[in-house]
């Protein structure tokens, strides 16, 4: 089976991220996989190889340029034209509608997961009319997902639910060795609690500040016993995100919170993150309310068997009350910390469970799903 997807690879994206880790999957299951990726950097087509899968860099969604992907994909023919689709990689309503459009056109298989999924009356609603409705087969994160696509009309036997997949075999530093590498502190008695990932409004880490600080200042939160730590890159380093990351060091400031708040203000490798989540304790992970999606980096966390304390936004769905301590308000986020802080039996519980879910959605797992659907997809489009 032949499989070209669409989408962003080998960028700081989270759908980025996501493609590269399904291609590599489903590569290893033996699917001849290829990429035609957005192409941030310049109109001219440009090829490559990432861990031997071909990528071309053929289009941008920017400015509508579909003509060398809509090239690319009668030139290779695959069986499976595969669309990773994001509004924000994908804002044109005639560019997708005429991509979508020609793919059909010559016979092909056209899949499309939708990474976000918004409810029916919304601005947004032109591409589950339209681009949407020609797809072979419709796949999203979540069963909430999944009903808001059947609200736009789509038929029931094109919609299918695969998991957002999860990395496997992640393993923590010893948490002594991780904070004496990281120049954090190494007593057994001080509780650190991480938010890790791009420091962005949306991700609200300034709401995990006002807690934190507020239990301090009410005595309630030892501050030689406590350290909460954010870190990661201004997302998109986009002049909204730097600014909200000053506002962040400012707030720490006001609060005189120095010696028990730190702010690490770089991106971290993949190869850091063994250090990160082997420092902490917790995760404290943050969200606005959402659309219908699913993150990334709540998969992360599990994969690290990090208990968590997670807002009740659907981007965070899969970190359930049964994986993670959820919260809506900022009394129950304080509420969360200091259950974390003092009941280790309960975070040890919490770990336990996020590994469990780690384990059913695994990247290898979610790769078998992903080869049943492109199977219905054909045949599918046989029956038609």
């Amino acid at each position: 089976m032949k499989v070209l997807f669409v989408s962003r690879s080998g960028v700081q994206c989270g759908v980025a991220t996501y493609t590269d880790q399904i291609i590599n999957a489903l590569a290893k299951l033996g699917i001849e996989i290829e990429c035609a990726v957005d192409n941030t950097v310049t109109q001219k087509a440009v090829s490559t190889m990432i861990s031997g899968i071909p990528i071309h860099r053929c289009w941008r969604g920017s400015d509508h340029s579909y003509g060398q992907l809509i090239d690319l994909i009668m030139k290779k023919r695959p069986n499976i034209v595969h669309v990773q689709h994001e509004f924000g990689i994908f804002p044109s309503d005639k560019g997708v509608s005429q991509l979508f459009q020609a793919v059909s056109n010559c016979g092909l298989n056209l899949v499309v997961t939708c990474h976000t999924v918004v409810a029916p009356a919304h601005h947004l609603g032109w591409f589950f009319l339209d681009p949407c409705s020609r797809a072979s087969m419709v796949i999203a994160h979540s069963e909430g997902a999944k009903n808001a696509l059947l609200k736009w009309k789509l038929e029931p036997k094109r919609v299918k639910v695969i998991p957002h997949g999860t990395s496997e075999s992640c393993s923590k530093i010893n948490k002594l060795e991780a904070r004496r590498h990281l120049f954090l502190p190494e007593e057994k008695d001080v509780t650190m609690a991480l938010s890790l990932g791009f420091i962005t409004q949306g991700k609200m880490q300034h709401e995990a500040i006002h807690a934190i600080a507020e239990l301090a200042k009410e005595g309630v939160l030892d501050t030689k016993k406590f350290i909460y730590l954010i870190v990661g890159s201004p997302g998109q380093q986009t002049k909204e995100n730097r600014e909200y990351c000053r506002e962040l060091h400012d707030l720490v400031h006001q609060y005189r919170a120095w010696n028990y708040i730190r702010i690490y203000p770089s991106f971290v490798e993949d190869s850091d993150l063994p250090l990160w989540y082997g420092a902490a304790d917790f995760v404290i992970t943050g969200s606005h309310p959402t659309a219908f999606s699913i993150s990334g980096r709540s998969h992360q966390e599990m994969a690290f068997a990090m208990p968590s304390v997670s807002a009740n936004a659907e981007l965070l769905s899969d970190l359930t009350p049964y994986r993670s301590l959820k919260y809506d308000t900022r009394a129950e986020l304080r509420w969360n910390i200091m259950q974390m802080i003092h009941d280790k039996s309960l975070r040890s519980a919490l770990s336990e469970r996020s590994l469990e879910f780690a384990g059913e959605t695994s990247w290898a797992k979610v790769a078998k799903m992903h080869i049943a659907a492109y199977k219905e997809a054909i045949n599918l489009r046989k029956k038609d």
